[in-house]
């Protein structure tokens, strides 16, 4: 899977499902199933694939591979970096990604 079709895949996977937690290769972003996040943005630069999550949180991936399990997407990345700003204000933090799998966990499918 290139990086526009994960890209492709990402937009879909929201588009069908609007919000989604956040589990990265570190763990879950807040409790498990508690944040839903909203896709605001979703691109490539190279092999990376770059999504925004409510405007103001950003995932810069390099991806290897996907595959949606129900209300699950997993992407397999080789490494990413995880922008993020408190709830409430304004102050940024970072990590930085290892191998492993970044999920987003669909809270329910419309329809």
């Amino acid at each position: 899977m290139g990086a526009q079709d994960l890209v492709d895949a990402i937009v879909e996977f929201f588009a069908q499902r609007e919000v989604a937690s956040l589990e990265l290769p570190s763990g879950w972003f807040g409790r498990p199933h508690d944040n839903l996040h909203r896709l605001t943005g979703a691109a490539t630069s190279g092999d990376e694939v770059r999504i925004e999550l409510d405007g103001t949180q950003r995932l810069n991936i390099n991806p290897i591979g996907a595959r949606v399990d129900g209300r699950v997407l997993r992407i397999e990345i080789a490494r990413g970096t995880w922008v993020w700003t408190e709830y409430g204000g304004d102050r940024k933090h970072t990590e930085a990604l290892t191998a492993g799998t970044v999920q987003f966990h669909a809270a329910w499918a419309p329809g």
